[in-house]
């Protein structure tokens, strides 16, 4: 004996039923990017993080505010470097002097090339997935690329997977931060943080620093010691209206009290 069915009606509610499974899926894959990421520092508040990170051991050795996300001024030059050596467009028997001195210089018109002829925010959702990075956001303008949302536990992952490369392409990166210049392409003396509450030990850096548009940013960040031994992020938001000078001098006062954390 035969059943027969009668043919579904797509009515007005299952035609409702899929465009809510189809912005669900939509919004939990964003999710999946973005992990837990908390909101960005409030423009009006103080913030700052710190993430210490020991890879002689594997451990965490300080975290405070880890997954807080900032922007991240010059701090976003390390996925615009990591991204050009990824897809091949900057390698060993190939290097770029732009982006050596983007790195060391932290030179910004060099960024803007760079950045717009990687697709811009396209560089961030790249590197965001290859890196697993879960508080990394691309600029909501999409020309502003420093005001890329990223996390010091984030920064931590985009250090760590450079120190993972083959150590030629490490070095089309590292290189350039251990060389990172006092006063960077704009004038400011980029040696607050590490630089200045570390003396005395080996360094690879990449500073980041923004005021205006509702605050100020500063940042140190990088690897230190004997072999690379330590991870070290420190980052920082301010009100509006603080000396950019301040927000670099408490960065370096809080970096300065790690210290008796490193061998």
């Amino acid at each position: 004996m035969s059943v027969q069915t009668r043919p579904l009606r797509r009515g007005p509610i299952v035609v409702l039923v899929v465009a809510v499974v189809v912005i669900a899926l939509a919004l939990g894959a964003a999710l999946a990017l973005r992990g837990d990421a908390s909101e960005p520092v409030p423009t009006d508040s103080s913030a700052t993080s710190v993430l210490v990170y020991d890879r002689k051991q594997n451990r965490t050795l300080r975290q405070e505010g880890a997954g807080t996300r900032y922007r991240s001024a010059s701090l976003v030059k390390l996925l615009i470097a990591v991204d050009l050596v990824q897809r091949g467009h900057v390698t060993p028997d190939r290097p770029s002097p732009r982006v050596t001195r983007m790195l060391s210089y932290s030179d910004d018109t060099i960024a803007n090339q760079l950045w717009e002829s990687g697709g811009g925010p396209d560089i961030v959702r790249r590197t965001a997935t290859s890196l697993g990075l879960t508080a990394t956001e691309p600029p909501a303008d999409p020309g502003r690329w420093g005001d890329t949302l990223l996390s010091a536990e984030d920064v931590v992952k985009i250090y760590r997977a450079v120190l993972a490369m083959p150590s030629r392409e490490r070095q089309l990166i590292l290189d350039p931060l251990r060389n990172a210049h006092q006063v960077a392409a704009d004038g400011v003396d980029q040696y607050f943080g590490i630089p200045d509450a570390l003396p005395g030990r080996p360094w690879a850096i990449k500073q980041g620093w923004a005021a205006g548009r509702g605050g100020v940013d500063a940042h140190t960040s990088g690897v230190v010691g004997t072999g690379d031994q330590y991870v070290v992020v420190v980052l920082s938001h301010r009100p509006g209206g603080t000396a950019l000078e301040t927000a670099m001098r408490e960065v370096t006062e809080t970096t300065t009290t790690i210290e008796n954390l490193l061998s």
